[in-house]
């Protein structure tokens, strides 16, 4: 490898963990070979997934036929118009496959005879067709032959070999028509994702003028829709962020700053709004925080002003009856039976960690600062260290038992082996940012951190500490850390009372982003989307959307022995609140404990913070 190589392949790791669509691309291997072999072949690494696509038609639909046109003889490329038509010509066809899925959800192809019809588009309408089709079928074997971007099945369909190519070339040609057919197909959302990669391929002035238009025009069309505008609101909204991350250095325009605001306006309310679903109430979130970025200077100031306090008392911790559980796992820790808890004062976040404030612990040298890694196991496992990690009871020996149980039936089927097993094993132990840091599911800004075990939960809160006693927002005798599950437990019903939910006594549907017999949302979503379902000044998010480390050992209620927090013991934490993943019906309970060892990270357990006084 060059230097230069070596530089580009540096460069297109950082675009690639810079850009959540990119990212999410790059996890699938066929698109992961065409964004190397493109960044390679045009020695341009791509800003974004709009850009990829832009680079990949550019190398395998007219570098590359070229560099092969002596062998191949296509007459199209012979075409003084070549380059520009065979560009509208995919575009055209990635239009028509689109238009066909939102009138008939689930198609996904055109067949080779209803191809005339985006070529003869893509020549010109004003072209007699007998005069054009000699072109047409010259092109018709062209796109049968794919080139990396189509594929032809055995019933002659003609399909995108990727969906993405699809969108981006939609998108492509849904831009260049006019504002009123624009406007009109976005009030359906399967045209979202299109616009969204034509906007992300703009960079240059004109392409983002475009944007900008593009935006305001959604913007004005759903100001006049009033409450059926929402997906326009939405739209315009992500196109404003694409906007932004390509151009982080300009100051926006007053047409961009009143777009803003506009559109900050509108998602805000969408998003608080009970009577819309879950799906569109995060997106407004990420929409709404997308547009309105904070610093993590500024998120620190406020740090204690986005907690309650917890008042000093005796509070009735666990069930009067016992849970009777099917499942060995919660016998062995069962909320039976109910003991009083002297707790002092203390406060609790409002809200979990989120992935905007864990990435300063990362970005600060979080991982290498060994000063906020309690000494003993923490220490050893983020320095890797192989005595402890590879013990006869350590770290790998643990997870590798754990998921053999989680995919005992994938391994009797052949479909996962033991070297894969211990692959990810090596993966959940040996990292130094959370295991899903670069997986576009679950790193958005808002979301709650997850993929953190119980020795990173407890170093962020040392980590924080420092910060904010350097900022005089803790005093030297002020900390935070992680919740016992007794403190944990007591914040979140009515206090005093033992209610089983943070909003009372009963269940109801739409508290909490839980897992339904309906379905739902398959990944966390960002949080504080249920502000309604937390008693008055008290902390959200209780139940649901991910499960919450906590300092105490997996003890039953009835083990008096002294320890329950001792951070160098050895064995299993609890975890509270269920999960947007949860099979327990009864996790969604307040008093349900579940546990994990302290190296376990899953896609649905994060933290949050409480501070203490000392």
């Amino acid at each position: 490898m060059t230097p230069h190589e070596g530089k580009l392949s540096e460069r297109l790791i950082a675009a690639i963990r810079g850009d959540s669509a990119l990212a999410s691309a790059a996890r699938v291997p066929y698109l992961l070979h065409l964004l190397v072999v493109s960044t390679e072949r045009n020695h341009e690494v791509p800003t974004s997934v709009g850009h990829f696509c832009r680079l990949a038609s550019e190398e395998f639909l007219h570098k590359r036929p070229r560099r092969r046109a002596a062998a191949a003889a296509e007459p199209c490329l012979l075409r003084p118009g070549y380059d520009t038509e065979i560009q509208r010509i995919i575009e055209e066809v990635g239009f028509s496959i689109t238009s066909l899925r939102s009138a008939r959800p689930g198609a996904n192809s055109i067949s080779a005879a209803a191809v005339h019809e985006p070529i003869l588009r893509a020549l010109g309408e004003e072209r007699e067709f007998l005069d054009a089709y000699p072109a047409v079928v010259d092109y018709v074997q062209f796109l049968r032959k794919g080139h990396g971007i189509l594929a032809v099945d055995t019933a002659t369909q003609l399909s995108f070999r990727e969906n993405l190519f699809r969108d981006y070339f939609a998108g492509c040609a849904l831009a260049r028509r006019d504002s009123e057919t624009i406007v009109g197909l976005c009030r359906d959302a399967i045209w979202h994702a299109p616009l969204r990669y034509w906007a992300s391929a703009q960079t240059t002035a004109e392409g983002h003028r475009l944007v900008t238009g593009t935006a305001a025009e959604l913007a004005g069309a759903a100001e006049e829709a009033g409450d059926e505008g929402l997906p326009l609101w939405l739209l315009a909204g992500e196109l404003l962020v694409i906007l932004a991350a390509a151009r982080p250095n300009a100051e926006p325009s007053g047409l961009v700053r009143q777009l803003r605001r506009s559109v900050s306006d509108a998602v805000a309310v969408a998003r608080g709004d009970r009577g819309q679903d879950l799906e569109t109430r995060a997106r407004a979130a990420t929409v709404q925080a997308q547009l309105n970025p904070s610093t993590w200077e500024e998120r620190s100031r406020s740090f204690l002003a986005r907690s309650c306090v917890i008042p000093a008392g005796e509070y009735p911790i666990g069930s009067t009856t016992p849970l009777n559980s099917q499942d060995d796992k919660y016998r062995h820790i069962d909320w039976f039976p109910q003991r009083i808890e002297t707790i002092g004062s203390f406060r609790i976040s409002t809200l979990p960690v989120t992935n905007q404030d864990y990435a300063q612990f990362v970005a600060s040298g979080g991982y290498r600062d060994l000063d906020c890694w309690p000494d003993g196991p923490a220490r050893l496992w983020v320095g890797h260290d192989p005595s402890f990690i590879d013990a006869p009871d350590g770290p790998r020996a643990g997870s590798t038992d754990t998921q053999r149980i989680h995919l005992s039936k994938e391994m009797r089927e052949g479909i996962v082996d033991e070297e894969s097993l211990q692959e990810y094993v090596d993966q959940l132990l040996l990292r130094q940012v959370p295991l899903y840091w670069w997986d576009p599911r679950y790193n958005q800004p808002t979301q709650p951190v997850v993929g953190v075990n119980w020795w990173e939960a407890l170093a962020y809160c040392r980590w924080l500490t420092k910060r904010l006693r350097e900022r005089n927002v803790l005093d030297e005798h002020g900390y935070a850390d992680i919740p016992t599950e007794a403190e944990w437990e007591c914040s979140g019903p009515g206090r005093p009372a033992s209610d089983p939910y943070p909003w009372g006594n009963e269940w109801q549907e739409g508290m909490a982003h839980v897992r339904t017999a309906q379905g739902w949302t398959q990944r966390s979503v960002p949080v504080g989307l249920f502000p309604w379902a937390a008693r008055e000044g008290g902390p959200q998010d209780m139940i649901g959307n991910v499960w919450e480390w906590t300092r105490s050992l997996a003890w039953s209620y009835d083990d008096t022995r002294p320890g329950r927090e001792d951070l160098r013991a050895p064995g299993d934490r609890i975890v509270r609140g269920g999960s947007w993943f949860s099979r327990e019906q009864r996790a969604r309970m307040i008093q349900f404990r579940s546990y994990d060892p302290p190296q376990n990270a899953y896609v649905d357990l994060g933290f949050r913070v409480a501070f203490y006084t000392r």
